[in-house]
């Protein structure tokens, strides 16, 4: 969440600060004390022909 260009890229660190506790709190409500994140990835070797 943090990476994504509405969070770490356009707020002040203020307000990342802020986002960091609000979003801190609200895990505390709704998720478990441990939770897998799965991931995807995908790669593309490029040749020049």
């Amino acid at each position: 969440m943090k990476a994504c260009r509405g969070i770490g890229a356009s707020l002040t660190k203020k307000e990342i600060s802020m986002w960091e506790q609000e979003h801190m709190t609200l895990l505390e409500q709704i998720a478990p004390n441990e939770f897998d994140i799965l991931h995807y990835a995908a790669i593309v070797e490029l040749k020049k022909h």
